[in-house]
Parts: structure tokens; sequence; C-alpha cells
């Protein structure tokens, strides 16, 4: 029976150079699984389908099949925290490379590096991959692509407080401009859309002490309709030893969710909320009809405290998993609950899409 893992993998290997590969199916299958990761929402399958199919478009030239190449590892390794996936990707792409050492391999490794696009392309290659990869910041594009474009890159810097974000993405798009001022009408309208965006954003509170399976149900069900969810971890101040406890619940859910954002509050969650720079919608997760009578006891005493506060409450898709039990059975033996705590791993890889999905 066929997975989309295989769909994703056989889409690659009908147009991928295979001759240009050392190994070219173990190649495949790390690629298909990178390029699938859950904290990609721009930089996904979709904007790898779109250059693959804007490549293909083209004349066949000498450069196809560098350009090709180039697509696929440029935004192999994508980690949005991080400075330095370009370098990253283009030593993935020389490990992977046949003739890593030959003239056309090292010029690949070079666009590749040269996609951080902080100066302007200077070969013939890599002035063609940038037409392509910067598509939705130049003036030809449509706005409703532009739209898309700024919508995922959003979410792919929802581990960023939200003032910070729209600060940094204004400094990033005016500074774009400077360099590449062909592209000044597309961040000019970029900005605009930046000054205009309203996101859905939802504050998950708990203690996730620790956070489980149960919890991830509820943040990916969550994240089906918010564009970013806040996760806050609750801490009675008052308690001897909180302010350790904090830091180190806080160290512990920060490394599993390394994409989100994670942030720590003392005392009652209606101050919190009102510490807030933009408004949030509360979600909740119910296990059973004991949850939900406890839930909305709970409704009421924070609507009391702020009024017209927004609770969604989501169900929970494994209802015997919680943060006690977890606690019980490791107390018994150590390790017992290993099982139900996801790994970072766990929480962004996933099953590749189909590679019919749109891009978004």
């Amino acid at each position: 029976m066929s997975t989309p893992t295989d769909s994703l993998e056989a889409w690659i290997h009908s147009w991928l150079p295979r001759e240009s590969l050392r190994d070219p199916a173990s190649a495949v299958a790390e690629l298909a699984r990178r390029w699938s990761e859950r904290h990609r929402y721009w930089h996904g399958v979709g904007h790898l389908r779109w250059l693959v199919d804007a490549i293909k478009a083209e004349s066949p030239s000498a450069a196809r099949s560098a350009l090709l190449l180039t697509a696929l590892y440029h935004d192999a390794i994508y980690d949005p925290t991080s400075g330095t996936n370009e370098e990253e990707s283009a030593q993935l792409w020389l490990s992977h490379a046949a003739q890593p050492e030959s003239s056309p391999a090292r010029q690949i490794a070079e666009t590749i590096r040269a996609t951080a696009w902080k100066t302007p392309p200077e070969s013939e290659l890599t002035r063609r991959f940038f037409a392509l990869d910067t598509y939705p910041l130049d003036n030809s594009c449509p706005l409703s692509e532009r739209v898309r474009y700024e919508q995922a890159i959003f979410r792919e810097y929802q581990w960023l407080p939200f003032a910070t974000y729209r600060e940094k993405r204004a400094e990033f798009l005016k500074r774009w401009a400077r360099t590449f001022p062909d592209h000044s009408a597309g961040t000019t309208q970029c900005l605009d859309l930046l000054g205009s965006l309203t996101p859905r954003i939802a504050l998950y509170p708990g203690s996730f002490n620790p956070f489980h399976l149960g919890h991830l149900s509820i943040l990916r069900q969550a994240e089906k309709a918010f564009d970013k969810i806040i996760l806050a971890v609750g801490i009675n101040r008052q308690k001897p030893g909180a302010g350790e406890a904090m830091a180190e619940r806080l160290a512990r859910l920060q490394s599993q969710l390394r994409f989100h954002q994670v942030t720590g509050f003392g005392g009652l969650l209606s101050d919190y909320i009102g510490e807030l720079d933009h408004p949030v919608t509360v979600v909740r997760g119910v296990r059973d009809g004991t949850d939900l009578e406890a839930e909305l006891r709970f409704a009421r005493f924070l609507n009391d405290l702020r009024p017209d506060t927004q609770i969604v409450w989501i169900a929970a898709e494994l209802q015997h998993v919680s943060s006690s039990g977890i606690r019980e059975l490791e107390s018994f033996k150590p390790g017992a609950g290993a099982r139900y705590i996801p790994t970072l791993e766990r929480i962004y890889h996933t099953v590749p899409p189909s590679t019919s999905e749109e891009s978004i």
C-alpha cells in the first residue's frame, strides 16, 4: 500500500538528476523527511514543488540539472532559529554528491550558500535561481500570493513574541529593499501587509509537568484553527522553590517545542493575559465529564476577573494520559512514562505530505 512518504520520494525520483548523487535512494529518503518537517509553512514541499515546476517549464539547458539540484538542497536544512542553514544545506549536498570535488558540484554548493541573499547574485546560475526563489518579494508577484507568503513566514517565526516578530520582519524587509532596489514595490507591499497583520493567536496555559502526548494532541488540533499558539507555564510563586521550578519547566518545554513560543507566568492567568500586547483566545483541553465541570468553573472565574475572555475547549484524543499519571508511573519505575513524553524529533517530524498539496 502506497504511503505519503512513498509519494514524495517517487515525485523527487521522477525529476532528480540521479547520476549526480552517490546514493540516490538514501539521499531522497533523507531529503523527503527533511522537507516535510512540521515547522515548515513556507519553506516546505509546496515551495519546492513550485520551484521544480518553474525550472522544468523552462526550455532544456545546461543549467537545468544544476537548478533542480539547487532547488532540492537549498532549504534542505531549515531551522528559523539558526543562521547557518545555507552552509549546512550546502554541506549536505556535497555529502550526497557523486563527485563533490567537481566544478559543477562546487558551483551548486556556492549557489546554495548564496541563497542567504545578503548580496546581489553574481553568477548566471545564482541569478537564475534568485529570480525563482525570491519571487514572493518580486514586484510582479500577485497580491494573493504575497499574502500567503507573509502569513506562512509568520507561522514559521511564531516562536518569537508577536511584537518582536513585527519589528524584526520590518527590519528585514527594509534591508531587502536597500539591497535589491528592483524589489522595492514588492517589499513596500509586504510592509503594508505586515502593518495590517492580525493573526489569530491562542494561549495554551498549563503546568505541563511534563508536557505529554495528550498536550501535543491539543496543540496540533489548536493549530488548525489558530495562526500561533503560545504555551504558558503557570507557577504558584507562593510555593518554596517556585522560581527554580519555573526555570526548569520552561527549559524542558522549550527543548521540546523549539519552534513555538514558550513563556511562563506567576499569579493569575487573567493578569497575565492583560499584560499581553495583543488579544488571545485561551485554549483548554478536556478529557472527560469531570474535566468539563472543572473547566466550566475555570471559565466563570476567568470571565469574572477578565470579562469577555474567549475560551475554546478541545477534546483530548488520549483520555488516559495525564501529567500526574506519568509522574506516578515514574515513581514506580523510572523511565516507565517516557513513551508518553514526545521528543523534539517526534513533535516536528512527520510523514511527508502528498506533493499534490498546494503551496501555502
